[in-house]
């Protein structure tokens, strides 16, 4: 069984900025087609951002051009803006990830490094990191 797993920022920095093998990993199983794996549009404004104080205008391209062959991207709604803005998370920015992955209804998990900040939310879907997903669900180590 293929999961299909919304994937937040920092799962990507943690793979680009070598911080994570777990994240790395995850993002290899969607490369190879084991993993569907979905992120918001916002997340590729963060990554340019992040990724071009440190390398150039061409490979930041060619970096975001390659996660693009094997992730698809939702929009975040209108809804999903205002929701966010109503509800009890401290990071504002978190909160637009989780209720854009809410919207897509074939999502299993939300993957994200930054569990404490998603501690309040119901469990519609699941947030689960990296590591926990690679070893209970694509069971590697």
């Amino acid at each position: 069984m293929a999961y299909s797993v919304f994937l937040d920022t920092n799962v990507f920095l943690d793979h680009l900025l070598d911080r994570d093998t777990h994240s790395s990993n995850l993002l290899r199983s969607c490369e190879e087609g084991q993993t569907h794996g979905y992120a918001s549009s916002a997340s590729f404004y963060t990554l340019a951002y992040v990724i071009r104080k440190n390398v150039s205008a061409a490979e930041t391209r060619k970096l975001l051009g390659d996660y693009l062959r094997f992730i698809s991207i939702l929009p975040t709604q209108k809804n999903a803006l205002r929701i966010s803005l109503d509800g009890s998370f401290t990071d504002l920015e978190d909160t637009f990830q989780y209720f854009t992955a809410l919207e897509e209804e074939r999502l299993d998990f939300f993957i994200t490094n930054n569990l404490k900040d998603y501690q309040r939310v119901s469990q519609q879907l699941p947030v689960i990191s990296p590591r926990k997903f690679i070893i209970d669900f694509l069971r590697l180590k």
